[in-house]
């Protein structure tokens, strides 16, 4: 069995601003950095053996800053970078509520979900699922640290936690927590979810 503690990157401003940032590659701002400084303490003593990151910046230099510390092997794959917005890249909080009608009917759709010229969360979660069947062929039995984002986490969690991703559903997942998933005979479960850092 492959273990899978997996975590959202450091903030950036774009996340302060409450802006979507998708496949823009922003950087950590110094209060995500700090934040990267704190994890690596946290995470010195869990026996973990690879660091995978995905290819936008923001995870890479969160994960760089962990390794600082932990001083492990790091793999970078693309799979895991965040959902691609499309023509929604770049919104901020105000200017998706304005477009609530539109919003709402993407919602409803749960997994099925895309912004104008994105990606559906489907495929999110598919792509994801690859990259962590992938590692567990090439790692097995290890414990490897995965350095991702919102979007991935959110879609590994409801599907594995048997929800639908619609409106009304709870939230699986709270922010900056690990999450440990179990990749077994390639079918990956929840081992825990939420763990403070």
């Amino acid at each position: 069995m492959t273990t899978f503690f997996c975590m959202r990157h450091g903030l950036t401003d774009w996340n302060n601003e409450h802006r979507i940032q998708g496949c823009t590659d922003t950087s950590l701002n110094e209060e995500g950095r700090e934040q990267a400084r704190k994890w690596a303490g946290s995470l010195a003593d869990n026996g973990l053996e690879l660091i995978v990151t995905s290819g936008l910046a923001r995870s890479r230099e969160t994960a760089a800053i962990i390794n600082e510390t932990l001083n492990l092997d790091v793999v970078e794959d693309e799979r895991l970078n965040e959902m691609d917005w499309g023509e929604w890249t770049g919104l901020d909080r105000g200017q998706i509520r304005e477009m609530y009608k539109l919003v709402g009917q993407q919602e409803r759709k749960g997994f099925e979900f895309r912004a104008k010229g994105g990606e559906s969360r489907n495929e999110l979660l598919m792509r994801a699922c690859d990259a962590l069947m992938d590692l567990t062929e090439k790692y097995p039995g290890k414990s490897v640290l995965v350095v991702t984002h919102n979007g991935i986490l959110k879609c590994l969690a409801y599907t594995l936690s048997g929800l639908d991703y619609l409106p009304g559903d709870p939230n699986p997942i709270e922010p900056y927590r690990l999450h440990r998933f179990e990749c077994s005979d390639l079918e990956l479960a929840i081992g825990e979810l939420n763990i403070e850092i």
